[in-house]
């Protein structure tokens, strides 16, 4: 699958979703289309997402970019390009710091792609710098964003579960739904069972 395909299926009006959603999830019941759509998906991503941040910031330039993580502009070209794909971890948290921004590498489920990748638009690749998001203002000494996080608060009151089988079990944190905050006895509780 090439990068032009997955973003040809990015950006397929809203009302073809769940055409698109069926037509993706026929595919992916191939195991070998599953795990290279994987690898071109995380290429293609990654690479969008570090054009569009470098753009975000002022519109910055590779070279500048390429100051600021310590490569040449002619890396960040190629870092830019859905077809390289051979990034590091060590580049990645370079480029956070250099927009400023956090990062998460994360597995996922495919339901989780075959419900959000139809419906990702321009607004996906939007990431506020950690100034941006927090400006120092009314808001951030009220404990509030300039950046809408209402979707990401979390919340727990309940204490730690199990995950496992047999006798084996693993403490899990507990779990966490939008609009719901982190007690601090359930984190306490959590970090004392660890």
């Amino acid at each position: 699958m090439s990068g032009e395909r997955l973003l040809s299926l990015i950006q397929q009006e809203s009302e073809g979703t769940i055409s698109v959603r069926q037509q993706l999830l026929a595919s992916l019941r191939d195991a070998e289309y599953r795990h290279e759509f994987v690898r071109e998906r995380v290429h293609s991503s990654v690479a969008l997402q570090i054009r569009s941040l470098r753009k975000q910031r002022n519109n910055m330039t590779q070279a500048e970019l390429g100051a600021a993580i310590g490569m040449a502009q002619t890396w960040v070209s190629k870092l830019e390009n859905p077809e390289y794909g051979k990034m590091t971890v060590e580049t990645l948290l370079r480029l956070a710091v250099a927009f400023d921004s956090d990062l998460e590498i994360k597995f996922r489920p495919f339901s989780r792609t075959l419900d959000t990748l139809p419906n990702q638009g321009p607004e996906y690749f939007y990431v506020p710098s950690f100034t941006d998001e927090f400006e120092t203002s009314e808001a951030d000494t009220a404990g509030g964003s300039a950046y809408d996080t209402s979707q990401y608060a979390i919340t727990a009151t309940a204490g730690l579960g199990s995950v496992g089988s047999g006798s084996r079990q693993y403490d899990q944190p507990p779990r966490i739904g939008p609009g719901q905050e982190l007690s601090a006895a359930a984190g306490a509780q959590h970090r004392a069972a660890r």
